[in-house]
C-alpha cells in the first residue's frame, strides 16, 4: 500500500482510500482492447486487440479464446497452452491498454459535465478540474456562483460517499480528497435549486436560473436566456409540453405557444424546476413524448448516467407521468 500523508491519517475515510486504483486485477469485458505478444518472438506482437462482441480475443495464430470476464493473466495462460505446437515453452503477455469500464462520470455544476476516462490516478479534486472546474453563471450582466458544496455528492456503486465538498473546495482540506474509482459519479447540485429547462427542437439545449415572472416566451425567445428559439421546420409549437415539480408531485402541462404568439392565449408564467420540452412534429402521444423528454433532461443535463441512478436520484420512483392538466 502506498504511503499515506500525515492529513490522510486524520481523515475520516478508511486508508484505502487514499491510494490510487489498479488494473491488475480487473476482468476484461466486451470492447476493452489489450497488446498480445509472445515473448522472445519480435513478429509476434499485436497491438489494439479488442475484446469482440461475442466476448473473445481473436489473436493472430489462434481461433478465438473467451476473455469477457477473465483477468488478462488467465487469458495468457490459456493461450499458452494452445500455442505449445507452435512455440517451445511460448510466455504469452496480455497488457491491457484500454479499460471501456475504466470512467468516471461528473455531473451538476461544473463546466463540462460528461464521463471521463480514469486512465490516471485521480483524486475528487483532480476530477473537478478535469471537467474544467466549478461553473459560474451569468445572471445581469454578473458572474455568480451556481453550486451548492452541501447537497453535493460523490455515488460509488450504490452507496454515497460522504465526501465534504466545501471543507474540499474552499478550505483545502486534503483530507477529503479521496482517490476515484471506476463507475464513481460526482454530482455538484445546484446553488438554489431555482433554474428551469429548456430542451427538444430548440436552437440550444440549456438550463437558466429561475427569475420572479419569466414567461414561456421569454424562455423559449431567449430573451433572458442568452441563446434561444426554436427550430422552425421541426418544431410542434402548438403541443409544448411544461413538467412541472418533477421529483415530487409530477404534473404535465400542455400548452400552445402559436396560439399565445398570436394573442389567443394568455402567456405561460414559469416556476422555479420547470421543463420545457418542444416536440418534433412526429410527435402524437404525450406519454411517449414525455418518456422522450425525461431522456433527453437525462442525457442533456446529467451525462452518460446509469438508468437505475437516474430512477433513484433524479426521477425517484422511476415514473413516467401520465398525469396531463390542460392549459
Amino acid at each position: 500500500m502506498n504511503q499515506i500523508t500525515a492529513t490522510q491519517r486524520r481523515s475520516k475515510f478508511p486508508a484505502e482510500y487514499f491510494v490510487p486504483h489498479t488494473t491488475e486485477d480487473r476482468k476484461l469485458q466486451v470492447g476493452d482492447e489489450v497488446e498480445i505478444s509472445v515473448f522472445g518472438q519480435r513478429d509476434t506482437i499485436a497491438e489494439n486487440v479488442p475484446v469482440a462482441p461475442d466476448g473473445k480475443l481473436y489473436y493472430r495464430f489462434l481461433p478465438g479464446i473467451q476473455a469477457e470476464g477473465r483477468t488478462a493473466e488467465d487469458v495468457a495462460k490459456e493461450m499458452e497452452s494452445k500455442l505449445g505446437n507452435l512455440f517451445n515453452n511460448p510466455d504469452v503477455s496480455i497488457i491491457p491498454t484500454k479499460f471501456i469500464s475504466n470512467r468516471f462520470s461528473i455531473f451538476g455544476k461544473v463546466e463540462n459535465g460528461g464521463v471521463y476516462p480514469l486512465d490516471t490516478p485521480t483524486t475528487v479534486r483532480q476530477a473537478i478540474a478535469k471537467a474544467g472546474g466549478i461553473a459560474l453563471g451569468k445572471y445581469h450582466d454578473s458572474w455568480i456562483p451556481i453550486h451548492n458544496y452541501k447537497d453535493s455528492w460523490l455515488l460509488r456503486g450504490k452507496e454515497k460517499i460522504p465526501v465534504n465538498f466545501d471543507a474540499l473546495m474552499t478550505k483545502d482540506d486534503f483530507s477529503e480528497d479521496i482517490y476515484i474509482r471506476p463507475g464513481d459519479v460526482i454530482y455538484i447540485a445546484s446553488a438554489l435549486g431555482r433554474e428551469v429547462y429548456l430542451m427538444g427542437e430548440v436552437n440550444q439545449q440549456q438550463s437558466q436560473p429561475f427569475t420572479a415572472g419569466l414567461t414561456l416566451t421569454q424562455l423559449i425567445a431567449g430573451l433572458d436566456a442568452g441563446a434561444g428559439g426554436y427550430k422552425e421546420d421541426t418544431a410542434d409549437i402548438k403541443r409544448i409540453v411544461i413538467l412541472r415539480d418533477a421529483m415530487s408531485d409530477p404534473k404535465v402541462f400542455k400548452v400552445n405557444l402559436e396560439a399565445i404568439l398570436k394573442g389567443k392565449e394568455h402567456n405561460v408564467f414559469l416556476e422555479a424546476g420547470d421543463i420545457v420540452y418542444v416536440p418534433e412534429k412526429s410527435f402524437l402521444f404525450t406519454r411517449t413524448l414525455v418518456k422522450a423528454m425525461f431522456e433527453t433532461f437525462v442525457n442533456t443535463f446529467a451525462g452518460e448516467f446509469a438508468s437505475d441512478i437516474n430512477k433513484k436520484y433524479l426521477f425517484p420512483g422511476g415514473y413516467i407521468p401520465n398525469r396531463t392538466v390542460a392549459p
